[in-house]
């Protein structure tokens, strides 16, 4: 009996401590300032998003995603690390991360349900252009293109 629950414990020892490694070194995608990426700069809030978007006269780039989002991951890892993109962004753009797993409320306002999800409004929210799942950096890159004209265009931007 004894040799039974020493196994049990040992293995008990075992599973927690699994557990407790796996989750301290699985990926990192932000911070609590959800910096990540090369030290790009998120907004967490929509609306603070929109308040610049209207100061700066620039498109808000929305971007839903999940820390367990494999495709999220490979967005950020191979599309936004892109110079082209990076530039345009940083330059171009006011730039709102949401974690679906904290924010319900902006992704049903959107209709967002699932990441990642790259969402264009203006700075009243309105929406510019949306695209649901993973793209390549070629395809943003003309995404980013194509919305920047439309909303300069609509908003005599620069």
């Amino acid at each position: 009996m004894r040799t039974k629950k020493a196994i049990t414990l040992v293995v008990l020892v075992l599973v927690i401590g699994f557990l407790y490694l796996t989750m301290n070194n699985s990926v990192v995608l932000s911070d609590e300032n959800y910096a990540y990426l090369s030290d790009f700069q998120w907004h967490k809030n929509l609306d603070e998003g929109m308040a610049i978007s209207r100061e700066e006269n620039k498109p808000v780039f929305v971007y839903f995603w999940a820390v367990w989002c494999q495709y999220c991951e490979k967005f950020e890892t191979q599309t936004l690390t892109d110079p082209r993109i990076r530039q345009m962004l940083e330059e171009d753009f006011v730039m709102v991360a949401i974690d679906l797993d904290e924010d319900n409320v902006v992704p049903a306002r959107y209709g967002v349900s699932y990441p990642p999800h790259e969402l264009f409004v203006d700075g009243n929210g309105k929406v510019i252009d949306r695209v649901g799942g993973y793209v390549d950096a070629d395809y943003f890159y003309q995404l980013l293109k194509s919305v920047k004209a439309n909303y300069d265009s609509t908003h005599g931007g620069q």
